[in-house]
């Protein structure tokens, strides 16, 4: 428990360390038009891996909502939060939600072309529901690491084309505790506060 408070100190301090040295968004070029905050609106696929050293894997899908604060041209503190569910997993009974809520930092390589790629790291949460009973038992320590490319439409309205992500949980699983799955999304984002 310990460990997981000192990650997410460090995640936030990170992050804090940014926004209160975040100098204006206007730098010249290609920089000129950069929004202020970003609002996602994107659908997930969630691959998981269950139970540990084998692959009982198991797809799940979702949706997630991010929000982005732009605090210098390359750099956004994030906020994550994202549900995927299945449905008889394994050919059982059960059904899954999973919950992650992650917050952390984004790296974007703008450049002069409509499409931009980037990468972040995020830290924070994973929650577990089986047969929606959620129990406090079932909270964790969440990450999740990738990057994605994403294309401006108009200059209010962006599509994230594609975003991949290791996502690393710590659910209690009677075997192990750990789950190391991948995330694949894609949506639509809502630019604004622009100078």
């Amino acid at each position: 428990m310990m460990h997981l408070r000192s990650v997410l100190l460090v995640a936030l301090l990170s992050v804090l360390s940014g926004i209160l040295h975040a100098q204006a968004i206007s730098m010249g070029g290609i920089h000129d038009d950069i929004p202020r905050f970003e609002l996602g609106a994107n659908y997930n696929y969630f691959h998981a891996n269950a139970p540990p050293g084998q692959c009982g894997c198991f797809s799940l899908s979702g949706g997630s909502g991010t929000i982005l604060m732009n605090v210098t041209p390359r750099w956004a503190a994030v906020a994550d939060i994202a549900v995927a569910h299945a449905n008889q997993v394994d050919n059982t009974s059960q059904n899954i939600t999973i919950v992650n809520y992650l917050f952390g930092a984004r790296y974007t390589r703008r450049n002069s072309s409509r499409f931009v790629p980037y990468g972040e790291a995020l830290f924070g949460g994973a929650k577990e529901d089986v047969n929606f009973q959620f129990t406090i038992n079932r909270n964790s320590f969440g990450l999740a690491a990738g990057g994605g490319v994403s294309a401006q439409l108009k200059r209010r309205l962006g599509v994230t084309l594609a975003q991949f992500d290791y996502v690393y949980t710590q659910i209690p699983n009677a075997k192990n505790d750990r789950q190391n799955n991948i995330r694949v999304s894609t949506g639509v984002t809502y630019n604004f506060g622009f100078k």
